[in-house]
């Protein structure tokens, strides 16, 4: 599809991993095109996606052999059946346009990353951790290919992604040099919010939603700081804050929402996409731990878990001479 002057860029930006001490934070930011002609203000609330592309997508489980689930990840994902939750998330990187190069999966995210991953720092890096997980079956080929259809039928597109993750050292890094954890979090969010301001053309306009950081309610001197520009606040409460940022040529809106993943289809999608690649990640990582200590059960790296996980794996670290802030995030 042509991209026009006028249209509306639909940006959603999740993550996954912010609260584990074992694994990497990933961050992805998803941006959809909406075409209008002529030109039109930025909607004061964000299209109804699901009711528009009600043909080829869903939130309901019950739908899911017909139509793509697309949610919250934590609604898709589940680690009692995580064969089906991750092929249920793979469906997002499909979504977006991202598919197999060579059948690896790192390298077919090459073209996508708003930051290199580092993931050298890593010995348990996997370079040929395969994608697909598993085999595209015709149902699943169907679906994708009626979601093209909708996106094509309701004048939206293209879809652009960008992903970042942060492995450990540079997490703790992060944290050191700012005394604050929040800050991996927001540098990445200002970066996915300056991305979607450089995908507009002058005249076009860009609306990003993000889940609330860290509980505040007032994001306008940060705004400022990050973007530049004239930052004018709206609602500024406990359920969201939303901002106008105006520059010489182009106007972002910018909204941090409670629950975004589950209001806003683009914020699922990217909330898809970080959950499958933190758990395609943390595969690897148990998978190369379990090769050097027998009988190790994994772990997702949650504080409790990943705390008798560091206990089981430590002599093993220290035999290796794996730094601590390689493996463990202080925060």
């Amino acid at each position: 599809m042509d991209e026009t002057k006028g249209g509306i860029w639909h940006i959603g930006v999740d993550e996954a991993g912010y609260g584990p001490n074992l694994g990497p934070l990933v961050q992805v930011g998803v941006a959809i095109r909406v075409a209008s002609e002529p030109p039109l203000p930025i909607p004061k609330e964000l299209i109804s996606w699901w009711d528009v592309l009600g043909n080829a997508v869903t939130k309901d489980k019950r739908k899911a052999n017909k139509k793509i689930l697309v949610d919250d990840s934590k609604e898709v994902f589940s680690a009692a059946r995580p064969l089906e939750g991750l092929e249920r998330l793979e469906n997002a990187l499909f979504m977006v346009g991202i598919t197999p190069m060579g059948q690896n999966l790192w390298r077919s995210l090459a073209p996508f990353w708003i930051e290199p991953a580092n993931e050298a720092l890593e010995p348990w890096h996997d370079p040929l951790l395969p994608f697909p997980f598993q085999k595209k079956s015709t149902d699943r080929v169907d679906q994708l290919s009626v979601w093209e259809r909708e996106l094509a039928e309701n004048g939206l597109g293209p879809i652009h992604v960008r992903v970042r993750m942060v492995f450990p050292r540079a997490f703790n890094k992060t944290v050191e040099d700012s005394q604050s954890k929040a800050t991996v979090l927001t540098d990445g969010v200002g970066r996915f919010l300056q991305w979607g301001l450089d995908l507009a053309a002058p005249g076009e306009g860009v609306f990003a939603v993000v889940d609330k950081l860290g509980g505040r309610d007032r994001y306008g001197a940060w705004l400022g700081s990050v973007l530049g520009g004239w930052v004018a606040p709206g609602e500024e409460s406990l359920a969201k804050s939303d901002y106008r940022v105006i520059q010489t040529e182009k106007e972002l809106r910018v909204c941090f929402e409670s629950k975004a993943d589950q209001n806003h289809l683009p914020v699922a999608i990217a909330s898809m996409i970080a959950k499958y690649l933190r758990e395609r990640s943390m595969y690897a990582f148990n998978a190369w731990w379990q090769t050097k200590v027998v009988g190790l059960v994994g772990t997702a790296g949650y504080p409790q878990d990943a705390k008798r996980f560091l206990k089981e794996v430590d002599f093993a670290r220290q035999n290796l001479g794996i730094p601590m802030e390689v493996l463990w995030r202080q925060r």
